[in-house]
């Protein structure tokens, strides 16, 4: 049977289930008062009675070591599995600790609310966090563009925190006395401006940027020759970030190009890249990696897309193979920008077949919708026969004369460096030059912040350069007018003599020096027609046919009415170039230029357009 005990409210079954116990309360208190006086005065201790397991009604307890050592074992194995799992999965930074979690899910429905990208700057500190060692987190990097390596946080650490911590008047200090050591570069006696390029008016003025005539300013400095010139022909303005950042807006506002100089987040990064050893560190360290790089025969770097067919592009490599093989070790398959001639020839051709194209699509128009009219079908037949000459000629022009005018190679950085860090002795316009290239994929397209636009890409760009991160709202950086419509971060580290040949982009552009000099020729959209750019359908659309460092007057008459405008950039500078405006680039030392593009303005389309394009 059952009974509750005296005073409680647990119900106890007894052994057999009869009443055997019938001793009064204040007997069982006299026997307990005895006992403790005994262990009190060194008696035997009383031994504790276990119950037993209930087994036909009655409570029996029996002792398992096997199951007491499997639970043990159990519990061990479960401690062990989590505490791994942890440290693998943990995140950038260790776990979140629970006080946060609320605060997380917060931003992370903002976010999902606002399409916003939010930085995520905070180490959690939780225990496995500790157990593992805090990762430390980059200043201002973003929770999920970016690089999320211990190996990068472990550098930016060592150099955020013990050689170049954040000092904004120390960074900007650099970039001044950088500047000091170029030299400034003063208005040429022939290029006066009615405004004072470095304290300009609040909104653009009438006729700006002032452009002059083209062979007067490559007259002054020669395209070809990278000994920095003092005396320039600058048209833009150049503003302060700290005191001038609202006229700058007014300028960007109207999509005309100008510097921004002075900007402590540009001047940290060009410090901190200037700083010797971080390249190497960055490059090398834990990402020992080839990346893309061109090269080309000559000075003079022009953009390409490849048009050959597979077995072409096949039998190029195998020849450049086989030269080397022979002992030919400057077998390469760039061959510079091409020749001027060639190039009018292609520009007739490509000007053909755009007629011809344009005269079927009417021919056939027309024929449509007069049926019955014979003359119109017989039209469609011969811009048909002419539309597919043109073809057939265009791409026996190629297949003749037409070569890439650069190789793309992958290198390490060390490796381009080697090539690139040399004396002047060894330069010149007609020696090989090597162009060293990174990509930082981000939102560049659908599921690539994790770097698959690119082998190799470089993600930390988007922690080492913060002032191109495509944030939205109130903390969006000045120089990204549309960041939805990034398209990574690309940076060029050119030699000394490296000359990129004049072309226009399709979307404005930002770009940052961080290292070394740069000489920038700009030209306004309104001067297309004199531009002489290779057509579309040309590998190198978009591009000047002529040469600048040589110009074909013959061949390229207009090409002296072209006016433009110059200006050296150095490190910490940061030029917003408009869509569509024209740049022509020569390095004049070893440089790391950054650029990035976000959106684009139809301001100057019909300029673009009315030169074929």
């Amino acid at each position: 049977m059952h009974q509750r005990r005296p005073n409680s409210s647990v119900i106890v079954a007894t052994r057999n289930g009869s009443d055997s116990d019938n001793k009064s309360l204040e007997e069982r208190r006299a026997e307990r008062r005895l006992a403790a006086k005994q262990r009190r005065d060194g008696g035997k201790k009383l031994k504790r009675v276990k119950r037993q397991t209930i087994k036909g009604g009655n409570l029996r307890w029996r002792k398992n070591p096997h199951l007491e050592i499997a639970c043990f074992a159990f519990g061990l194995f479960a401690l062990i599995g989590v505490t791994v799992f942890k440290l693998l999965h943990g995140g950038s930074g260790g776990r979140r600790r629970d006080v946060f979690k609320e605060f997380e899910k917060k931003l992370q429905e903002d976010s999902a609310a606002k399409e916003q990208t939010y930085e995520y700057n905070t180490d959690s500190g939780g225990f496995f966090s500790r157990l593992r060692g805090s990762k430390y987190i980059i200043p201002e990097s973003l929770k999920r563009i970016g690089n999320k390596d211990a190996w990068y946080a472990a550098l930016r650490q060592q150099y955020d925190t013990a050689i170049l911590p954040k000092d904004d008047e120390r960074s900007l200090k650099f970039v001044q006395e950088s500047r000091a050591r170029n030299g400034a570069y003063n208005q040429a006696a022939a290029a006066q401006t009615p405004y004072d390029i470095h304290n300009c008016p609040e909104y653009p003025p009438e006729g700006y940027p002032i452009q002059w005539p083209i062979l007067e300013v490559t007259k002054n400095w020669p395209t070809n020759d990278a000994t920095p010139r003092h005396e320039i022909y600058q048209g833009l303005c150049v503003f302060d970030y700290r005191t001038e950042l609202h006229k700058a807006d007014n300028y960007r506002h109207a999509e005309l190009p100008f510097v921004v100089r002075d900007d402590p987040a540009a001047a940290r990064t060009a410090e901190r890249w200037m700083h010797p050893g971080y390249l190497d560190k960055l490059l090398m360290g834990q990402e020992d990696i080839q990346r893309r790089t061109e090269y080309s025969p000559n000075n003079h770097f022009m953009y390409w897309v490849d048009k050959r067919s597979r077995s072409e592009r096949q039998r190029a490599a195998k020849k450049v193979r086989e030269a080397k093989r022979h002992g030919n070790d400057d077998a390469h398959g760039g061959f510079g920008r091409g020749d001027q001639e060639e190039f009018v020839s292609a520009m007739h051709l490509l000007d053909n077949l755009h007629e011809a194209r344009d005269r079927f699509e009417k021919a056939k128009e027309y024929a449509h919708k007069h049926q019955d009219d014979d003359e119109a079908q017989k039209e469609v037949r011969k811009w048909d026969e002419r539309l597919n000459a043109a073809k057939k000629a265009k791409l026996e022009e190629e297949r003749k004369n037409w070569k890439p005018p650069t190789e793309n190679l992958r290198m390490t950085y060390l490796e381009w460096l080697e090539h690139a860090n040399v004396t002047d002795d060894k330069l010149g316009p007609d020696n090989p030059h090597w162009y060293f290239r990174l990509i930082g994929c981000g939102d560049m397209g659908e599921n690539t912040a994790d770097g698959s636009c690119d082998k190799g890409s470089s993600e930390w760009l988007f922690d080492e350069l913060t002032f191109f991160q495509p944030r939205l709202g109130e903390r969006r950086p000045f120089y990204m007018i549309e960041p939805k419509q990034q398209k990574g971060i690309h940076c060029r580290f050119g030699m000394k003599g490296v000359i990129a040949e004049n072309h226009f982009d399709l979307s404005r552009n930002a770009i940052a020096l961080l290292g070394g000099q740069r000489r920038y020729i700009l030209a306004h959209p309104n001067q297309c027609n004199n531009m002489n750019l290779l057509p579309r359908g040309h590998p190198s659309a978009r591009h000047s046919a002529v040469d600048w460092a040589n110009p074909d007057l013959d061949n390229f008459p207009t090409f002296p009415k072209a006016h433009v405008n110059e200006i050296v950039m150095q490190p910490g500078d940061v030029l917003y170039l408009p869509t569509n405006w024209f740049h022509y680039i020569i390095s004049l030392e070893l440089n790391f230029q950054c650029n990035t593009r976000s959106g684009g303005e139809r301001l100057y389309r019909k300029e673009i357009n009315d030169c074929g394009f």
